[in-house]
């Protein structure tokens, strides 16, 4: 890629003076050398870093923090009424109209609210019994639908192999024609949390209607990365999680249509999703809002994300999504370099934030291990709680091993080894530089493996750790000593 074409914005544009704005970026670590080195977080996929304005607009809000279900007193009033900007904030930020969707939080990220949906929609039509899940979702999006459906089929990937694509549309029609009148809905990724690539949303849901199926959407992965309209796709429901978007603490977040809402039985009881209780029954609130989130909501966490997507549209989807994009593309051209690197998914397909590799004849762990002792490099490996879709790219590896060579012990640790991958996953923050320090990083340790690998004890589940490098967290960071320096110094 020429010079030119590398994914840089000018010094004093709006996406470049945020990418410094994040909580976590100056933070030093000592490495296996003996240096302090600042980290360089590579495992937003897993969760992103907390930006510092939507941070600071909420601890604005905390001085007039009070709880929901009220509005007799200042403060309560405040808080309701910003709740209700933080779900119009949301709704707005994925192209749901109001009157057309309705926003809920619930529990810590996607997985709970990926359970609320399995169950609600189970329940709302018990005759459909078949539910259809591609086989690159992460098991937030997979295991609820297999526990709630009395019948689930994966649809397959376009291509095979090593380099998997999309759903594969064609798959999909025969699978909903096999199965015409028992699917209940199809449930897939926006974006895989694995390698990146997204899958055609829109030709997905014209299907499922076409069929009487709903579509569930996981945009964990999406939503930090690429625009959304949620009306022009006609997805059902939505569902992401806010610690994904720079947001950590946040919670869940299900978009779903008011007329598929409205038709199920909430999950939870409690206190304020009636309208009145006496000893005889009680009366649902009218409110999905309400009604859905019985007791005390997640306020601060709610504001927070809301405060983070408002910062996010100041610079605008489109923009972090070109940029992202162009980042990831050139992330993988400078990964090349590697000469024994394989990096999983269809090579010709754009990636959104994340990517996934193994080094020719070194394990994951291994990898992953190296990289942060040494190079001070945070990235995520082994299966991204996505088995099955992490195991089928995996299996041709498996199947050109000689097993006779090795007894059973040595077998199994060599499985173990090659069971997982090394994913590098981008955020906002990340930087060229970020990206040429983890190819460097790579090129090291593909030169110098044989250095490497006798520091090292490998485990049995196929994690490695340094023989004398035994860094203490506890002296890096102490909560309780961090406690105990505020309130010194607040009472002095």
């Amino acid at each position: 890629m020429a010079q030119s074409d590398h994914p840089k914005r000018g010094a004093h544009s709006p996406l470049k003076q945020l990418q410094s704005r994040f909580f976590g970026l100056n933070t030093e670590y000592p490495l296996a050398t003996g240096a302090n080195k600042r980290r360089i977080y590579l495992d937003s996929s897993a969760s992103s870093l907390m930006l510092e304005p939507a941070w600071r607009a909420t601890e604005a809000f905390l001085a007039h923090y009070a709880n929901t279900h009220t509005s007799v007193h200042t403060g309560a009033k405040i808080t309701a009424d910003t709740m209700a900007w933080a779900q119009r904030t949301v709704l707005d930020f994925v192209g749901a109209p109001t009157d057309e969707y309705v926003a809920l939080f619930l529990g810590s990220g996607t997985t709970a609210v990926a359970n609320r949906v399995a169950s609600g929609l189970a329940q709302l039509r018990p005759e459909r019994d078949m539910v259809l899940v591609s086989l690159m979702e992460h098991h937030s999006n997979d295991l609820p639908h297999r526990r709630h459906a009395r019948h689930l089929e994966h649809i397959p990937l376009e291509g095979e192999g090593a380099h998997p694509g999309a759903v594969s549309i064609s798959a999909l029609k025969q699978l909903l024609e096999h199965h015409q009148g028992r699917i209940n809905y199809i449930a897939v990724t926006g974006v895989s949390n694995v390698t990146g690539i997204a899958n055609p949303l829109k030709e997905i849901a014209a299907l499922a209607h076409a069929h009487d199926a709903y579509l569930v959407v996981d945009g964990a992965q999406m939503t930090a990365h690429a625009p959304i309209d949620l009306a022009a796709l006609d997805i059902d429901a939505y569902m992401f999680s806010g610690h994904k978007i720079y947001a950590p603490g946040s919670p869940g977040v299900l978009i779903a249509k008011r007329s598929l809402l409205s038709a199920m039985t909430p999950n939870e009881l409690g206190g304020g999703m009636v309208s009145a209780v006496t000893r005889a029954g009680y009366d649902l609130a009218e409110d999905l809002n309400d009604r859905e989130q019985a007791g005390t909501p997640n306020i601060v966490g709610t504001v927070l994300l809301a405060n983070a997507l408002s910062v996010l549209n100041e610079i605008g989807m489109q923009e972090i999504a070109h940029h992202e994009q162009k980042l990831t593309t050139w992330a993988i051209s400078q990964l090349k370099q590697c000469q024994s690197i394989r990096i999983y998914g269809d090579q010709q397909q754009a990636r959104r934030g994340s990517l996934s590799f193994n080094l020719a004849n070194i394990g994951h762990g291994l990898t992953a291990a190296i990289l942060n002792d040494y190079h001070g490099i945070a990235v995520r490996n082994q299966c991204f709680c996505a088995h099955p879709y992490v195991q089928s790219m995996l299996m041709e590896e498996f199947l050109s091993l000689d097993t006779e060579q090795y007894n059973n012990e040595e077998l199994s640790r060599l499985l173990n080894s090659k069971r997982g991958m090394v994913r590098a996953s981008f955020g906002l923050y990340t930087t060229q530089e970020d990206i040429q320090t983890l190819t460097k990083a790579l090129l090291d340790i593909e030169k110098h493996i044989d250095h490497y690998r006798p520091l090292y004890i490998e485990h049995d589940d196929g994690s490695y750790q340094h023989k004398t490098f035994h860094p203490d967290t506890s002296n890096i960071f102490n909560p309780a000593q961090t406690i105990h320096k505020l309130c010194a110094v607040d009472s002095a």
